[in-house]
């Protein structure tokens, strides 16, 4: 070959060599985004590289993709409504957990609990649950150590109410965190909501009230001791004493709650009259013959 065909294959080649080095290379570079952590896969099978948020080099050649997943805290609340203008995918809203406490009460409790993935864990929490599974492991083991350690003998109501509902919730949360650990998730809080204990609840917000409402009570009783005696007072010197009271009493019925229902008792309906119309009292109708009613049929 020539010198001159040396020189335009150089020519032909060199670009060509450049634009595939290029190539490789910017495939090369893959950009992890904030907030997420990437793991390696080969070949389709996870590996234990977890690659944190930023720009990172990974020859092209290999058979290679990334998986990525939240760096950041996600929350799984347990009772609630969800809030539809939050699309970020990092919170999560289930029904409250129906538990039977160990002294036989039947309670809903809800929760709060926020964790976190942990990067070194990523490979057992893709093989096992991967991206769409993570908040459905996580609210299945809530529930289950929950109703677990809230069923057990000795845990009753009392431990769920006051002082004593936090070392409860200290108790489920060390539970919490070995049960989560095993999944590949580390727990950052976790706070009960509310808690409905049904008719017990009832019973049990009625007591709390009594001492209330005697006070109420007692109280109302003396407002009107003095309104009775301010009334006979106005008796003893004008006699009318209803005029000075008129204008509460007005108050008074307008604040009343209560539905009047007021009706009126007519007498018995004559045969032949209109639906409605009162015959007055002592009026039997009397029995209807044939000829009468066929002359109200004509006349009608």
């Amino acid at each position: 070959m020539t010198t001159i065909g040396w020189i335009i294959l150089a020519i032909l080649l060199i670009p060509a060599l450049g634009l595939l080095v290029w190539l490789v290379l910017s495939a090369s570079f893959v950009r992890v985004p904030t907030g997420r952590n990437a793991l390696l896969l080969v070949r389709g099978r996870p590996t234990d590289t977890t690659l944190p948020p930023g720009l990172h080099f990974l020859f092209a050649l290999r058979r290679r993709m990334i998986v990525t997943y939240p760096s950041v805290e996600l929350s799984f609340r347990a009772g609630g409504e969800p809030d539809p203008a939050d699309r970020s995918g990092l919170d999560c809203v289930g029904a409250p957990v129906p538990i039977v406490l160990g002294d036989r009460v039947q309670a809903t409790v809800g929760y709060t609990l926020r964790f976190r993935l942990r990067p070194d864990e990523l490979r057992l929490v893709h093989e096992r649950f991967g991206p769409d599974g993570i908040f459905g492991i996580v609210r299945d083991q809530s529930a289950l150590v929950i109703s677990t350690a809230l069923g057990r003998t000795g845990i009753g109501v009392a431990d769920l109410l006051g002082e004593p509902r936090e070392t409860t919730q200290s108790a489920v949360t060390d539970q919490l965190v070995s049960a989560l650990a095993d999944d590949g998730f580390e727990l950052v809080s976790f706070v009960f909501g509310g808690i409905d204990l049904g008719r017990t609840g009832e019973v049990i917000q009625a007591v709390s009230r009594a001492p209330h409402e005697l006070d109420y009570e007692q109280a109302m009783a003396a407002v009107r001791l003095a309104q009775a005696t301010h009334d006979a007072e106005l008796v003893a010197v004008d006699g009318d004493p209803w005029r000075y009271r008129e204008t509460d009493l007005w108050r008074e019925l307008i604040a009343r709650r209560e539905i009047l229902n007021v009706g009126l008792q007519g007498g018995p309906r004559v045969a032949g009259a209109a639906p409605g119309a009162d015959v007055g009292p002592g009026v039997t109708p009397g029995p209807v013959d044939d000829e009468q009613r066929r002359g109200s049929e004509s006349r009608g």
